[in-house]
């Protein structure tokens, strides 16, 4: 699905089981939310890890202000505006004092207002009196405008009210609100609190619908999908699994799906068909054996391998002629697209949609017809019980599988 703003950019690399990486950045915070109001505040520190690191910039929604800044690690501080996906951000370049002898520097940060002053055309984000949810795209938490340093993070939310709650990580209630905690390294925090919804469990996930037409809607098709996909993926996956238990809102938009860790947000579903819904979920499950860095090439890992896996898996509940269907629709829209090759060793930019959710399935798909089911299926093994992170290190699982020759000629369909 065609994602939005820096949530195309990072969510379904962002939702990976663990990025088995160091954070740069840890945030501690507390937060006061106003759901009538439409306003939040919130105090951060925090603590940079980089020894080298003189200055970092910070991107803050423009819609809170200006932000108050001091702690025992800055210097100096300059503020300007720079452009973002849905307009200015606000830019914050924090000149820290010199780490002596490799200690962590404390910045502190302040700032409060209404995040959304006129309603978002991003379909992402929510904050009003039966919903909150904030992501990257919206800019509610400072962001490090390299796009790539991972954080941890701990923020306790003051919000009055019965809510529930579910986030990337964990999440639990407390007297006035939740304490989230993220101690596997992600690039941003996400959260989904709900006054109104509904919510169905089982083993392996709970759904929260949270449309507002709910009452007369049928969950049935998501949880045969749910449990299709849960299964699928587990038993394929084998000692690389299983998949931890998953948090599921079903939401009133056509576009602005994501999965991010074990929060998984699903549009409006209620026109999907069997099909499509078990490709979409196993899609957005398929994501626990992403690692690839979501900013560079290697995304093309995170995308592309969800994607097959979400393939395969709609060809094991609705048969081949699905599956080809499917292919075919791929095929069908690149016709006449000039797109770049999936991967060289030279490309270092991140892919286009196109070459992440149809240029690289398509070359799976040629790789399983190339070397069989059978070998595909140990390929597929081998990358899902270890944290593949590059394509060189795909490659070699590759090349244990299926031989030396199959490597190189899946070098050369990626460059075609």
């Amino acid at each position: 699905m065609i994602r939005t703003g820096l949530a195309a950019l990072a969510a379904c690399g962002l939702a990976s089981a663990a990025w088995a990486q160091d954070a740069r950045f840890h945030y501690d915070g507390e937060m006061t939310i106003q759901p009538e109001a439409g306003t939040l505040s919130l105090d951060w520190t925090i603590t940079a890890f980089e020894d080298d690191l003189d200055s970092v910039t910070f991107a803050l929604n423009t819609a809170l202000g200006i932000a108050e800044i001091g702690g025992p690690g800055v210097a100096s501080v300059d503020v300007e505006e720079m452009a973002g996906f849905d307009g200015a951000l606000q830019a914050y370049t924090i000149h820290l004092i010199p780490s002596e002898g490799g200690a962590d520097r404390a910045i502190e940060m302040a700032y409060a207002g209404p995040l959304f002053p006129e309603a978002p055309d991003m379909p992402i984000n929510t904050l009003d009196a039966h919903k909150v949810e904030l992501t990257v795209d919206s800019f509610w938490m400072p962001f490090d405008t390299r796009f790539e340093s991972l954080i941890t993070a701990e923020l306790d939310i003051a919000i009055a009210g019965d809510w529930a709650g579910v986030t990337m990580q964990r999440i639990e209630r407390t007297d006035d609100g939740f304490r989230i905690e993220q101690d596997q390294p992600a690039l941003d925090l996400a959260f989904t609190l709900m006054a109104d919804y509904t919510s169905v469990e089982a083993d392996g996930y709970v759904i929260y619908d949270t449309r507002a037409a709910r009452a007369e809607a049928d969950l049935t098709p998501v949880v045969e999908a749910l449990d299709f996909c849960t299964t699928f993926l587990n038993d394929w996956a084998g000692p690389g699994g299983p998949l931890p238990k998953a948090s599921i809102t079903v939401n009133d938009r056509d576009e602005g799906g994501y999965s991010r860790g074990t929060l998984i947000a699903l549009t409006d579903v209620s026109e999907t068909s069997p099909e499509s819904l078990t490709q979409f979920i196993c899609h957005e499950l398929s994501h626990y054996w992403s690692h690839g860095n979501a900013m560079t090439i290697e995304n093309w890992l995170n995308e592309s391998f969800a994607d097959q896996m979400a393939n395969v898996g709609l060809r094991a509940r609705f048969g081949e002629d699905a599956y080809e269907a499917r292919l075919t629709h791929y095929r069908d829209q690149l016709d006449g697209r000039d797109l770049t090759p999936v991967w060289t060793p030279e490309i270092t930019e991140r892919p286009s949609f196109f070459v992440m959710y149809r240029q690289g399935p398509l070359a799976l798909d040629a790789l399983e017809k190339e070397i069989g089911e059978a070998a595909f299926a140990d390929f597929m093994h081998r990358y899902m019980a270890q944290p593949v992170r590059t394509t060189p290190q795909m490659l070699d699982l590759l090349e244990d599988a299926a031989g030396p020759e199959v490597r190189d000629w899946f070098i050369a369909r990626l460059a075609e």
